[in-house]
């Protein structure tokens, strides 16, 4: 069977990019990095490979923190509330 690669995203490299692996969105960030959606790890070749995805993927996410100097113990995380918008349709 094929090895994973993970996607060209590097982690933490920047605030803009994103991908998606297997149904799974990845939004990168400089400080965290964002994962929502949905997939299913079935118990077939389709499966593994999906599986193997996103093990690639995190493999690189924790490369990338293990190689980081004086990574601090905790940060705040990121804000995701939502705030009022007037309508632009009124």
């Amino acid at each position: 069977m094929k090895q994973p690669t993970p996607p060209a995203l590097v982690p933490f490299a920047d605030d803009s990019a994103s991908c998606t692996i297997d149904g799974i969105t990845v939004e990168n960030g400089t400080d965290s990095i964002a994962f929502y959606g949905q997939t299913d790890l079935t118990r077939d070749r389709a499966g593994l490979r999906k599986a193997q995805d996103l093990l690639a993927f995190l493999q690189s996410v924790v490369d990338r923190l293990q190689s980081t100097p004086d990574l601090p113990a905790a940060i705040r995380p990121p804000s995701h509330k939502g705030g009022k918008v007037d309508n632009p349709f009124m």
